[in-house]
């Protein structure tokens, strides 16, 4: 096999992996970067800012959802009670199912885009009106 065509190779794996780990452009940009170091730290920050507005997202959808409660629905404590179950699988299919094992230089990486995609996919969940998911 030719120079060439390894690169070809490589590049193509690198494509095909890429969109099923990352479909928020923020992540794919960390992809993008050249070397592993500017990965991680570029994935850092996405993953940092992700879990940041997933905060400030679901506090506010809480809150709104506090003014709605009534002695037979707590709009809340079911929005907390998913947040949970979402913080749970979020943290299995990411750290034990990408992180667990011994994978290699790109783990790490690997598993902050994980973070930040769940967290992104979670935070439009949120966004739409909790009575009408």
């Amino acid at each position: 096999m030719t120079t060439h065509a390894r690169l070809i190779g490589a590049a193509l794996a690198v494509m095909i992996a890429t969109p099923a780990a990352a479909t928020h452009a923020a992540i794919q940009g960390c992809f993008e970067k050249q070397t592993g170091g500017e990965q991680k730290t570029c994935m850092a920050a996405v993953h940092q800012a992700a879990r940041g507005e997933l905060d400030v997202v679901y506090r506010a959808v809480l809150e709104s959802a506090q003014t709605r409660e009534s002695p037979k629905y707590s709009p809340a404590a079911a929005i907390e009670k998913s947040q949970k179950a979402f913080e749970t699988y979020r943290n299995a299919e990411c750290g034990d199912v990408i992180g667990g094992g011994d994978r290699g230089s790109g783990t790490a990486v690997m598993v902050m885009g994980c973070y930040a995609e769940k967290d992104y996919q979670r935070i439009e969940e949120l966004k739409a009106p909790f009575d009408r998911r």
